[in-house]
């Protein structure tokens, strides 16, 4: 018959330093998923307040600069800009999990001693599991950042469409410049490389197109 051996007892109590150790650590424990969720919070309100400054933003800005934009510019700060605001949303909602927990706690008391041991490992991994939530909410705000400031820097950098910029095909060639005036059913274009105005009788024209630029 195999019998089970019994736990020796330590050899040497422990010391004054020792239960000091285990209980200012037992009392971090106990206070580390508070720590935590506080922590969550503060990040949830501030990145609300980011979330509700930038929609705001925008919503009242970004249709007026967008329209200035080449259609390749367009697309490009439409895709940096819708990507961060999604990803300023999910870190929100990450940050608001951790803050308030992402399902509902049905456990019992013998649940966690069957899984955890006790009460307080029970709570250092509900924190564990908290701050890698917010650790994530972190990451998905600094990659909406990083969205949102390129998107934001092609607006600086996009050319304009100059919509006085036009092609013009007529019974005797083709011309393009800025469009000046139309008067007397003549066009009057300022083409690159002519000192005067050229003047095309709207009787001759063929087509007409508005371009970026005369490249």
């Amino acid at each position: 018959m195999r019998l089970n051996r019994l736990p020796q007892a330590p050899t040497v109590a422990p010391s004054s330093t020792d239960l000091a150790e285990r209980d200012r650590f037992q009392a971090m424990v106990r206070e580390s998923l508070p720590s935590v969720r506080a922590s969550a919070e503060v990040w949830r309100n501030g990145l609300a307040a980011f979330v509700t400054l930038i929609g705001t933003a925008v919503v009242l800005k970004g249709r007026t600069t967008a329209a200035d934009l080449p259609t390749n510019w367009r697309i490009a700060v439409t895709a940096f800009i819708s990507g961060g605001l999604a990803l300023a949303v999910t870190g929100l909602w990450h940050a608001l999990a951790a803050q308030a927990g992402s399902r509902p706690l049905r456990v019992t008391l013998a649940d966690i001693h069957s899984r955890y041991g006790s009460l307080d490992a029970f709570n250092l991994a509900t924190a564990i599991k908290v701050a890698h939530r917010l650790t994530l909410a972190r990451r998905t705000v600094a990659c909406a950042l990083t969205c949102l400031f390129i998107g934001t820097a092609l607006t600086w950098w996009a050319p304009s469409v100059q919509t006085g910029t036009l092609r013009v095909t007529y019974s005797t060639g083709t011309a393009c410049g800025t469009l000046l005036s139309e008067d007397g059913g003549v066009l009057h274009l300022t083409v690159q490389g002519q000192s005067e105005p050229m003047a095309i009788p709207v009787a001759q024209l063929i087509s007409m197109t508005t371009v970026t630029d005369c490249a």
